[in-house]
């Protein structure tokens, strides 16, 4: 398959490497680490082994690119009002647009400018990070979760087939009919973790665990996340909460993407990953006091 990686960072780079592995073609669109990559090809250190692409496809623009099978999109969703401009140049009649972002409303958002039964989603739990540009460091997981837009049975079978592109390679994949569920599968992760690394000043994982109350406040907001997803409808596997938590603990210096962020003192993807879901909790009346005083915290932190 002729795949586009748009806002090929970390995240992009990493499954873009896989996807190339697999035997597709895939181009990174890519800024500034392009000349890097153009000089010394795409490096990826992996847990799960390493993979070197010496000569990838690589672009600057979706107009250098053109016309693709499938467009995913891995920028920041701070970019998204950008899409209209960027996925034209990408797309013939029957191109499907795979969204890798975090948080929500970045479906809705690609369904304003492709036909919505188009549009599917991809929940990534992956620890990764660019360093250097043109390297990246996997350090942790790499499972994906997919779902389409529109529920039914043959969006359903279409995301099967996206996750069918990652056949060997060691991403393992799983496929829901409802994007719904696998969102907040992963905001119940991202909002208490991502959040606290940011709210504490672009803080890492092991910085966090140093923290007792810290630790404890992430799994009230997980709990509480949770409690969100089951009064939407789409209650999240009775376990979840003790996986996680263990698991991030043996993240070690791993920094979440929104506290990276601002230690680069790029916008943050606030909306998107508290201030979006928070207002569906609302919605629902579901009781989350330590998740808006978290909310309020980051708000604080970016006025600074």
């Amino acid at each position: 398959m002729n795949i586009a990686i748009l806002g090929a960072g970390a995240l992009g780079c990493y499954y873009g490497a896989r996807l190339a592995q697999a035997g597709h073609r895939v181009t990174f669109i890519m800024r500034s680490a392009y000349e890097p990559v153009k000089a010394q090809g795409l490096h990826i250190n992996s847990i799960f082994g390493d993979v070197h692409l010496p000569r990838p496809h690589i672009a600057r623009t979706p107009e250098e690119c053109g016309p693709v099978d499938l467009v995913i999109v891995c920028w920041k969703t701070t970019c998204n009002a950008l899409l209209a401009q960027a996925l034209p140049p990408l797309l013939h009649a029957d191109t499907r647009v795979l969204t890798f972002q975090n948080g929500m409303g970045n479906a809705d958002a690609l369904a304003r400018v492709v036909p919505a039964e188009r549009v599917f989603i991809g929940l990534c739990f992956v620890c990764v990070m660019m360093d250097e540009p043109g390297t990246v460091n996997h350090l942790e997981k790499g499972d994906i979760q997919f779902a389409p837009y529109v529920p039914s049975e043959e969006g359903l079978k279409e995301a099967q087939a996206l996750a069918a592109l990652f056949e060997g390679t060691p991403v393992k994949t799983s496929c829901f009919m409802h994007a719904e569920q696998i969102l907040w599968c992963k905001l119940s992760w991202n909002i208490p973790f991502n959040g606290l690394c940011l709210a504490h000043g672009g803080i890492s994982i092991r910085t966090l665990f140093t923290m007792p109350q810290e630790v404890q406040r992430a799994r009230n907001i997980m709990q509480e996340v949770c409690r969100t997803a089951e009064l939407r409808g789409f209650p999240l596997p009775a376990e979840i909460v003790t996986r996680q938590m263990d698991s991030t603990a043996a993240m070690g210096d791993f920094i979440p993407s929104s506290a990276v962020d601002y230690n680069r003192r790029r916008p943050v993807e606030y909306e998107a990953i508290w201030g979006t879901p928070l207002a569906l909790a609302h919605a629902v009346s579901a009781p989350v006091p330590e998740w808006e005083q978290l909310a309020a915290d980051i708000r604080a932190r970016l006025s600074m």
